[in-house]
C-alpha cells in the first residue's frame, strides 16, 4: 500500500468504533507511555505502559490522570509548567518523577503537543512518557563518583588537575601549592595558559595513556622545580578529559646531586689515602737515610745542612702525607682483623731512628697478641701520635719512652677506675715517658692527664683528642694518668677478636713485669755523635 492510497483505506471518519479501536491498539502496544489530554489539559485517556510507570491504578480506560503521580517535591512545578504550555498553546517537555504506591520512584520523560485540525486552535493534547529512571542512576552513580573522586583528589597530598580543551577542570590544593598560582581557588575554568608557563604547556602530555615523562616548570614567583608527570583519560563531568598526577623531584633530584658529589668524594679520598701510602713508603727511606748519612758529615759542614733541611722538609712532607690520610680513610669500610703487635713493631722501627738524643726507646711485647677488629692505617696513627707526644714531653729533660702491649681481661672496674667499656677480652696499648729529672715544677706541669711536660704553642690537645676519636670509633678507649716520677702514661683499649675455645690468662699484675722484661725486651738507646 502506498502513501497516495492511504486515505482511501484508511477508515472513514465517521466509523468512530473502528477508529477508536485502531488507536487504542497503537496507544497499548506502545513501548512508551501516552496520554490524551482536552484542550483544557483533563486527561482522558492513558495507556497501559504509563499506568505501569506511574503506579496508577483503575481500568485502562478509567481516564487517570498522571498528574497524580508525581512526587511531591515535583508536584507544584509541574502542575505549573503543565498549565502554562495549555494556557500558551505550546510544546510541553520535562523530566520529572514519578511516586508509585509502593514507595518506588521513576524518573520520566515527558512530552506533550497540541492536536489541531487545519490552522484552527488546539482541541487537546496527545503526549508521551519515557522511562528514564536506568539512565538517570547510571548518572547518578557518575556523579556520586565523580563527587569521590574530588573529594580523595582534594584532600591527596599528591598534586593532581584534569583539563579539557587547554581548560582546567579542575586542580587540588596540592597542586595549586606545588605550581604557587595567582589565581586563588577554586581554579575551574580558567585557561591552562592563566596557570602554567608557555613551555610547560609545549612539553604537557596530551596524549594519554602514556609512561611517566619528567618535565621542568618555572612557577610565577621564578622558581624552577622538577617533576614528573603521568596522563590518564578520565571522565569529568560526563565528558572526557585527561588527568594529569605530578610528583615532585626537586628534592629528589637534589639528593641524588649530593650522593653523586658524595661518592666522588669518596673517590678521591680513596684515591689519596693510595697515593698517601705511596708517598710515606718514599718518606720512610728518605728521612731513614738522611738520618744514617747526618752522623758521618761534619756537623758545621754544608752538606751537614742540607741533609738537615731534607730532614725537615721530609717531617712537613709526613705531615702531609698523615692529612691525607686522615682525608682518605673510611671509617666503616675498612675494618679488618689487625695483628697489634706486627703494626706497633713497624711503627717502632721507624720510631726508633729519628729519636734525638737523650730519649730511649724501650718494648714490652710478650708474644702475639689477640687480633683486632679497627683499621689498620687509624690505628698506625693512633700509635704515631701517642710516640710524638711522649717524645715532645721528653724533648727538653729527655728520659726513657716505654711501650707496652698485652693482651687484659676487663671486667667493668680495673684499678679502681670505671672504664667505658664493657666486660671482656682487650689488647692494651701503654706508652710512658719517664723524664729523667720530675721534681716539684714537673709535677705542676704534668698534673693535667692528657696534657704532658711540652713546650710553649704545642697542640698537644687537638692531638689527643684526634686520637680518642679514631679509638671510639674503633671501639675502645683511651686513658691518661700522670703522676710525680713516674711521668704521663696513655692507655689505649681495643676489643680483641678472641676464636672460640680459646683459653684466656687472667691480667697479670706488677710483680710480673720482671718476668715480662726477661721474655721479651728490647731495649734501643741511641746517643747522638758529634
Amino acid at each position: 500500500m502506498s502513501a497516495q492510497d492511504l486515505p482511501v483505506t484508511f477508515p472513514y471518519p465517521g466509523n468512530s468504533p473502528l477508529l477508536d479501536a485502531f488507536v487504542r491498539t497503537l496507544a497499548n502496544q506502545a513501548s512508551v507511555g501516552i496520554f490524551l489530554a482536552d484542550a483544557q489539559g483533563q486527561t482522558l485517556y492513558v495507556n497501559e505502559r504509563l499506568r505501569r510507570i506511574a503506579g496508577l491504578p483503575g481500568l485502562p480506560d478509567a481516564g487517570a490522570c498522571w498528574l497524580q503521580a508525581l512526587m511531591p517535591e515535583d508536584h507544584d512545578l509541574i502542575v505549573a509548567e503543565w498549565a502554562t504550555a495549555i494556557a500558551q498553546d505550546r510544546s510541553f517537555s520535562r523530566e520529572f518523577r514519578f511516586q508509585r504506591p509502593d514507595g518506588s520512584l521513576r524518573w520520566v520523560m515527558a512530552e506533550a503537543f497540541p492536536l489541531r485540525i487545519g490552522d484552527g486552535p488546539s482541541s487537546g493534547y496527545a503526549g508521551m512518557v519515557r522511562d528514564i529512571t536506568p539512565r538517570q542512576l547510571a548518572l547518578d552513580a557518575l556523579h556520586a563518583c565523580e563527587e569521590r573522586y574530588r573529594s580523595l583528589a582534594s584532600l591527596s597530598p599528591h598534586p593532581v588537575f584534569v583539563y579539557s580543551d587547554e581548560t582546567l577542570l579542575f586542580m587540588n590544593e596540592a597542586g595549586a601549592k606545588l605550581f604557587a598560582l595567582p589565581a586563588p581557588p577554586p581554579l575551574e575554568g580558567y585557561a591552562l595558559s592563566d596557570c602554567f608557563a608557555k613551555e610547560f604547556l609545549q612539553d604537557l602530555p596530551l596524549s594519554p595513556p602514556a609512561g611517566p615523562v619528567e618535565r621542568q616548570c618555572t612557577r610565577h614567583d621564578g622558581t624552577v622545580i622538577d617533576m614528573e608527570l603521568v596522563a590518564s583519560p578520565v571522565m569529568f563531568d560526563g565528558h572526557p578529559a585527561i588527568q594529569v598526577l605530578a610528583t615532585d623531584l626537586t628534592e629528589q633530584k637534589h639528593l641524588a646531586a649530593q650522593l653523586h658529589r658524595t661518592q666522588k668524594m669518596a673517590a678521591v679520598a680513596t684515591l689519596a689515602g693510595g697515593m698517601a701510602h705511596e708517598f710515606n713508603n718514599c718518606l720512610t727511606a728518605i728521612m731513614g737515610f738522611s738520618d744514617l748519612a747526618l752522623p758521618l758529615l761534619v756537623p758545621d759542614s754544608r752538606a751537614h745542612g742540607h741533609v738537615q733541611q731534607v730532614v725537615l722538609a721530609s717531617r712537613r712532607a709526613r705531615d702531609l702525607v698523615t692529612q691525607m690520610l686522615m682525608f682518605g680513610r673510611q671509617p666503616d669500610g675498612t675494618k679488618q682483623p689487625v695483628s697489634l703487635d706486627i703494626l706497633l713493631k713497624e711503627t717502632l722501627r721507624m720510631v726508633r731512628g729519628r729519636l734525638p738524643n737523650g730519649i730511649s726507646l724501650r718494648e714490652w711485647i710478650s708474644g702475639a697478641t689477640h687480633p683486632v677488629f679497627a683499621d689498620p692505617t687509624q690505628i698506625h696513627q693512633v700509635c704515631v701520635k701517642l710516640l710524638g707526644h711522649a717524645e715532645r714531653a721528653m724533648s727538653e729533660t729527655g728520659g726513657v719512652l716505654e711501650v707496652r702491649l698485652d693482651n687484659v681481661d676487663l671486667s667493668s672496674v680495673m684499678n679502681g677506675q670505671e672504664l667505658p667499656l664493657r666486660p671482656g677480652q682487650y689488647v692494651r696499648l701503654t706508652v710512658s715517658d719517664i723524664g729523667n729529672d720530675m721534681g716539684g715544677p714537673d709535677h705542676l706541669r704534668k698534673l693535667g692527664p692528657l696534657f704532658a711536660h711540652l713546650p710553649a704553642g704545642t697542640q698537644t690537645g687537638a692531638e689527643l683528642g684526634t686520637a680518642q676519636q679514631i679509638v671510639s670509633e674503633q671501639g675502645g678507649t683511651l686513658r691518661a694518668t700522670s703522676s710525680v716520677g713516674h711521668g704521663t702514661t696513655i692507655e689505649v683499649y681495643l676489643p680483641a677478636i678472641v676464636p672460640p675455645g680459646t683459653i684466656v690468662a687472667a691480667e697479670q699484675g706488677p710483680n710480673r713485669a720482671s718476668h715480662l722484661a726477661e721474655q721479651r725486651e728490647s731495649l734501643a738507646e741511641r746517643d747522638k755523635e758529634r
